[in-house]
């Protein structure tokens, strides 16, 4: 067969073709990028633009007397005002472009960027950006007047506030609790249930699964009437069938940390037995048949072939457990009934983070500093674990 000569004709379709191409991603990149310039102030930006109001709050800072915008100035503005028109306008440009190559929809080479392109545009959007902007807010004061660089400020005043090194020992004290306790405790209850020593089994995993269905906003209420200093409360009746005195359980620094951690006991000891129930249908039958063989008892065969076998469930068991450990906010919240608990007791980064953030006036450069600081400090803890562990950092034989 005879290659069919390209025309001039056709070179000129495809040449034209690109440039709507180029000229859509040109458009939706601007748009895109003018809408995450505002950072949440699009509404005050678009009606200080339509009043011919001062702009200087948004971009490029105060204007002299008698001095305007240049024509780029004013360019970038007009697209920031009308940057959902500019990014449809984009999107409608590369559709055009698709229709006018049909052959790119059955492309063998193109489908693999088709199919990664949600992943990459989820991550650019929720993570990276986010991600960028919490780095360049924890360098600036951010007020309702606007934003004004101020360098390590927030930093040096994070690291010179007490109530943050209480926020943090509160989080690594209930990271280490809850950790020590949701890894052995389901793994246990997981084999109990899995090998037939519970007769009741399938009961007995619905039971311990049940609780994480529970919303962690009612279980915080009942928590919390079930730890209140009243005597009729359930856990003083509990101290009063053993003949101990009332006590004010929220009031306590010790009482505090053991109702948060028995809530989250309570919460995830069915989830994490789910994990570990997992692991065990992946071990073969045939290691416990042998280890019968052997005359192995139910210890043996727990310490001996579970424990080594069930690695890989309890890193990921225990990776998933210090980040909600050091993450924890909600329950606390809910169990001391708003973010100020007694003498702090129950005060976690995360409520540190939120205090700041949410609940006092400009300080939410100094919050993205509080959250820039809990991300890394929990990276390098997992990164240690998963040395430690094994996962990271062994060599391949």
């Amino acid at each position: 067969m005879q290659a069919q000569a390209v025309g001039p004709a056709t070179r000129g379709n495809g040449k034209r073709a690109l440039i709507l191409l180029i000229l859509g991603a040109l458009l939706l990149v601007l748009g895109v990028v003018g809408l995450f310039s505002l950072q949440g102030k699009a509404v005050r930006f678009d009606a200080a633009y339509d009043a011919r109001g001062d702009l200087s709050p948004f971009f490029f800072g105060q204007l002299e007397e008698g001095q305007g915008y240049s024509f780029l100035q004013n360019l970038w503005l007009g697209v920031v005002r009308y940057r959902l028109w500019v990014i449809l306008a984009g999107i409608a440009f590369i559709a055009a472009y698709v229709m006018m190559n049909r052959d790119l929809l059955y492309s063998q080479s193109v489908a693999p960027y088709v199919f990664v392109a949600p992943f990459i545009i989820t991550f650019v959007v929720f993570f990276a950006y986010p991600f960028i902007s919490t780095v360049l807010m924890s360098f600036q004061d951010i007020t309702g007047a606007g934003t004004k660089w101020i360098g390590f400020k927030n930093y040096q005043d994070l690291f010179a506030n007490k109530n943050f090194y209480t926020a943090v020992r509160n989080s690594v004290v209930y990271m280490v609790l809850t950790c020590a306790i949701l890894i052995p405790v389901p793994m246990l209850l997981a084999y109990m249930a899995e090998t037939g020593m519970s007769k009741m089994g399938k009961l007995f995993k619905t039971v311990a699964f049940m609780p994480v269905l529970c919303s962690v906003v009612v279980a915080g209420i009942i928590f919390r009437m079930m730890f209140s200093e009243l005597d009729g409360a359930m856990m003083n009746q509990v101290r009063g069938l053993l003949g101990m005195k009332p006590i004010t359980w929220l009031k306590d620094k010790s009482g505090s940390m053991f109702a948060m951690v028995l809530l989250c006991f309570w919460r995830w000891t069915g989830m994490n037995m789910l994990y570990y129930m997992a692991g065990l249908k992946s071990i073969s039958r045939e290691l416990y048949e042998a280890a019968d063989i052997d005359g192995a008892n139910s210890v043996q065969k727990f310490t001996k072939i579970c424990l080594p076998l069930l690695k890989p469930t309890t890193i990921y068991v225990l990776t998933i457990s210090i980040y909600a450990g050091l993450a924890m906010f909600t329950e606390s919240y809910m169990i001391f009934g708003g973010n100020n608990s007694p003498k702090n007791y129950g005060l976690t980064i995360v409520g540190y983070l939120y205090r700041y953030g949410f609940e006092k006036v400009d300080k939410f450069g100094f919050a993205s500093a509080v959250g820039l600081v809990l991300l890394f400090g929990a990276l390098i803890i997992t990164l240690i674990q998963l040395r430690i562990t094994g996962v990271i950092g062994r060599k391949e034989d």
